[in-house]
């Protein structure tokens, strides 16, 4: 995913100015920033929620999973699957329950009865049966518990790795950084910036925090 003289302004404050920048595919793009800079603006603009300028280019089927990513409460995971395999390929829904470890006895249960952690492995299920090029993970395992966040991480890793996918993962969990392998950039002062090594942006970013 490529921007180009990308500007994002909300309410007459901007948040980014003419960023030109790439992120690579295959890889996973960790992008953290203080609270407040726009980074979840960012991708709901990348979707078309939010105006921008500039342009966006190399993503033509663009997914975030967040927070405000909802899927009905009342339904049961073997609906989901179900509404799935009616509009995407069954050989890649089953691939994907598989690798993300869904147990049997989750198929009967309403999402309401559901942790966090198997809620947030549901909503890619969901969102990566449509076989997105770009996918963009905003806070994505801040609520998981450790086991569940062992097997996103897992997943995470392999399936990046193994389809021509661009990630891009918001972030304030600094473990993202150190089990999932990638490119690391800092949103600050209107601009995001690759940083060459994980130390570096974890230092830039623990000292925004101090500030």
């Amino acid at each position: 995913m490529i921007l180009k003289d990308y500007t994002l302004t909300i309410g007459g404050r901007t948040l980014l100015s003419s960023v030109n920048l790439s992120f690579s595919t295959s890889t996973i793009n960790h992008l953290l920033g203080s609270n407040g800079s726009g980074k979840s603006s960012f991708a709901k603009s990348c979707i078309g929620a939010l105006p921008y300028t500039g342009t966006i280019t190399e993503a033509n089927n663009i997914v975030v999973i967040g927070s405000y990513s909802g899927i009905p409460a009342e339904f049961m995971l073997k609906d989901i699957v179900a509404l799935l395999k009616r509009k995407f390929s069954h050989n890649r829904v089953d691939e994907l329950l598989m690798l993300l470890q869904f147990e049997k006895t989750l198929f009967n249960r309403q999402l309401s009865k559901m942790s966090d952690g198997q809620k947030q492995k549901i909503k890619l299920l969901s969102f990566l049966s449509a076989d997105p090029d770009v996918i963009i993970l905003d806070e994505f395992t801040t609520s998981l518990d450790k086991n569940t966040t062992m097997v996103v991480y897992s997943f995470l890793n392999q399936y990046i790795e193994q389809h021509e996918i661009t990630c891009i993962n918001i972030t304030h969990n600094l473990s993202d950084l150190e089990y999932l392998v990638g490119d690391y950039f800092f949103l600050d002062n209107c601009s995001i910036k690759k940083i060459s090594s994980k130390e570096e942006v974890v230092n830039a970013y623990l000292k925004r925090e101090i500030l």
